[in-house]
């Protein structure tokens, strides 16, 4: 094997482990530019609608650590989270859209049969089914019960029964989400 072929392979390996860490999350906010949301202090936490088809994945225990992960984040960011709406000064609800996607790759690559590249080409084929999940969190005003700031990640699901990396990708979550809230 050349220096070339060498250096090459070495990249390639490079590249292949790199894509396999973990990306970070980023979300996409959009808000009402005519709301103030310097009158934001406190922020009542919705409950979500259990009749949702697409939230029938998710448990009440689930349902109850991400409430806590974006209560937690918000008391980070100065806000007061509230139980009472009568309190509130905003609503945060949230929801989760799932999708059933597939991955097909096609690869060509060469038979390693006698020597290095010298026999036939072969073709590959990946097919890898997943869950593409979007987490959405609104910002509503009560006074006219409409959405005012809106972001949403996202992301391929995984199933992970490590509690604790469960915990730090919902607090991820969170920081993702409310990255640039308030606005302006």
């Amino acid at each position: 094997m050349t220096e070339i072929q060498r250096g090459i392979m070495m990249l390639a390996v490079c590249l292949v482990l790199a894509s396999c860490g973990s990306t970070p999350l980023e979300a996409v906010s959009d808000y009402d530019r005519s709301f103030d949301f310097t009158g934001v202090r406190s922020i009542a936490i919705q409950p979500i609608d259990r009749t949702e088809l697409n939230n029938v994945r998710i448990s009440d225990m689930q349902v109850q650590r991400i409430n806590d992960a974006l209560a937690a984040e918000l008391q980070r960011r100065g806000f007061n989270v509230v139980a009472d709406n009568a309190a509130a000064d905003a609503f945060l609800t949230w929801h989760l859209v799932t999708d059933e996607r597939v991955d097909v790759r096609s690869y060509n690559s060469m038979s390693y049969y006698n020597c290095w590249m010298c026999g036939p080409s072969v073709s590959d084929v990946s097919v890898k089914q997943y869950t593409q999940g979007t987490f959405i969190a609104d910002l509503i005003d009560p006074e006219r019960n409409k959405s005012v700031w809106r972001s949403t990640i996202e992301s391929r699901l995984k199933a992970n029964t490590d509690p604790g990396a469960n915990a730090e990708r919902r607090e991820e979550a969170a920081r993702a989400i409310f990255a640039g809230f308030p606005p302006g």
